[in-house]
């Protein structure tokens, strides 16, 4: 099994695309990830909240949960592959 983990795609301008996941501190299968995936610097803690804002500003209709990541990317150039599923449309 693998454990509990968030895919990011993170993209902006003057720095090299970064494509990684994070994984979710206290998973059961954080130790036996059968993809071998698992490292310390790619665990973040999930805290449940009941603020009655969320970060983005919106009200909150119950408990939330709210990630803490520090993504570092490198200064550089470079082309973010496309998200799946996604309809990318050319501007004209």
């Amino acid at each position: 099994m693998r454990p509990a983990h968030v895919h990011f795609l993170v993209d902006a301008p003057g720095y090299e695309p970064l494509v990684t996941h994070v994984f979710i501190e206290g998973d059961k299968y954080l130790d036996s990830d059968v993809v071998f995936g698992v490292k310390d610097e790619l665990i973040a803690r999930v805290e449940k909240r009941s603020d009655p804002t969320m970060p983005d500003g919106k009200k909150a209709d119950g408990p939330w949960h709210l990630m803490t990541y520090d993504f570092r990317v490198k200064p550089g150039e470079g082309a973010a592959p496309k998200p799946l599923g996604v309809k990318v449309t050319e501007t004209a």
